[in-house]
């Protein structure tokens, strides 16, 4: 199961392409297959689609936002977001900034923000927050539109 699994992640159809794969918590067999639906919930949480955070990635050539790592390992990129935007657990998709690892994530950028303004020193974290990945690439899209 494992293998079709690893396999499945790196050929991901869209969801509800992919068969059913065992039964759902109400015992019916499900919509989607587990790969295919954490996605659907990811990318729903943060009101993004599959293809914008293709291009977030292609845009930070495959790495962390902040620190550059590749992400060794099966572990994915997580999306970051701006929390004073959106508190709840549910993102608008405006405040989403940029794909991170989760040391940059979860230790770094989080520890990063409740400091005091005044000790906010790092230039590399300040560069990330002033003018983060996704907002970068909005506005490449949107002047592409435009032309």
């Amino acid at each position: 199961m494992r293998r079709r699994r690893a396999a499945h992640a790196d050929s991901t159809p869209a969801p509800g392409r992919c068969p059913p794969e065992g039964l759902g918590a109400a015992g019916g067999v499900r919509p989607y297959c587990k790969p295919c639906n954490a996605e659907r919930v990811r990318l729903g949480h943060y009101n993004v689609t599959k293809e914008f955070v293709h291009r977030l990635l292609e845009f930070q050539r495959g790495s962390c936002a902040i620190c550059g790592s590749r992400n060794a390992g099966s572990k994915s990129l997580h999306i970051d977001h701006d929390h004073v935007c959106c508190p709840s657990r549910r993102s608008c998709g405006d405040c989403v900034r940029g794909l991170l690892c989760s040391g940059c994530n979860w230790i770094g950028l989080a520890w990063y923000e409740a400091l005091p303004a005044k000790l906010r020193t790092f230039d590399v974290l300040n560069a990330y927050l002033a003018d983060p990945p996704a907002q970068q690439l909005r506005t490449r899209l949107a002047a592409t539109r435009g032309q």
